[in-house]
């Protein structure tokens, strides 16, 4: 049975992906994983690497590329470091089509069970349309072979019609999908704390520059998102944070 997760952060351009990712390793920090964490992208310079703040704690966070070596070089990893517990990986929006490619050309998916790894797509929506057939083409594609988790990030409201009407939300849930809400933040806070370039939860110590109350509310955001990541059967499960005893080896088991 499949015992760690490949987490990667997918879906249209500007949904919140970077944000889930980071506040992905804030989670996976407070519960000491071994995580190796990636980002995609060409961008000039460092701006693809969203994720670069969260070197402040100890995470390497290094380029992985859509072709062969770099795919040799991934799979060579983590077939050579048993201690790693789960990977993490952000995905431009633009990159989807090279995914497809990727996939089709070094069974990537396929490479991954071989080494005891699930890969789980955890996908932020907005309101528009545009994010539904994104997350449409993506199950099309792989089917059963990786876990999905739908994000409704409320930064863009409270409803989601483009994707509650439709057919795709229905045909998520066949494949075992599960919803995840992502809590409201004004943006001038969200944008204080960006502007820190810090890791989120420094970012709310008094060390930071960011007033008091902008402080306060992003730490309650924080934990209102990572109660209801825990709180929830199913999602501990598919992030990585918890193995249930059909995921463990036989030389795990204990009675």
């Amino acid at each position: 049975m499949f015992r760690k997760r490949f987490v990667i952060t997918v879906g249209d351009s500007r949904v919140g992906k970077s944000t889930i990712s980071r506040l992905l390793l804030e989670l996976y920090n407070r519960h000491e994983l071994n995580v190796r964490a990636y980002y995609h992208g060409q961008r000039p310079g460092d701006l693809s690497n969203k994720l670069s703040a969260y070197e402040q704690l100890g995470f390497s966070i290094k380029h992985l590329g859509f072709n062969r070596g770099d795919s040799d070089i991934l799979l060579n990893e983590l077939e050579m470091f048993s201690e790693i517990d789960l990977v993490l990986t952000d995905m431009p929006g633009q990159n989807l089509l090279d995914f497809f490619r990727f996939e089709n050309e070094v069974y990537f998916t396929e490479n991954l069970e071989s080494l005891g790894y699930r890969p789980t797509f955890i996908h932020p929506i907005s309101n528009r349309r545009d994010c539904v057939k994104y997350l449409q083409s993506l199950y099309e594609f792989f089917g059963n072979r990786v876990d999905y988790i739908v994000v409704k990030n409320q930064y863009f409201g409270d409803y989601f019609d483009f994707y509650d009407n439709n057919e795709v939300r229905q045909n998520i849930e066949s494949l075992k999908g599960v919803e995840l809400i992502l809590p409201y933040i004004e943006d001038n806070i969200y944008q204080d704390m960006e502007d820190t370039n810090l890791p989120y939860s420094l970012a709310v110590t008094s060390d930071s520059d960011i007033q008091l109350l902008h402080r306060s509310v992003t730490y309650n955001w924080m934990e209102n998102f990572c109660d209801v990541v825990m709180n929830h059967s199913v999602i501990p499960l598919y992030l990585g944070l918890k193995r249930d005893r059909a995921e463990l080896q036989p030389q795990e088991l204990r009675f």
